[in-house]
């Protein structure tokens, strides 16, 4: 394996990114904007409906 591919491949969750090389570093920064050029395309989450007729509770009031 090359060391282009080894480092593709590597788990750097163990490093701060002042413990990682500049190459290591390097990575990071290509895996995050392979990431953020994914999440562009995709549609906001929508909000879940709300029932329009929820009344306040009121104890000792019957429904």
């Amino acid at each position: 394996m090359s060391k282009q591919n080894e480092l593709h491949q590597a788990d750097l969750s163990h490093l701060t990114v002042s413990q990682m090389t500049p190459e290591q570093r390097a990575e990071m920064r290509r895996r995050f904007e392979t990431f953020m050029k994914e999440m562009v395309g995709l549609p906001a989450p929508a909000a879940p409906a709300r029932p329009a007729n929820v009344r306040k509770w009121v104890p000792g009031m019957k429904a």
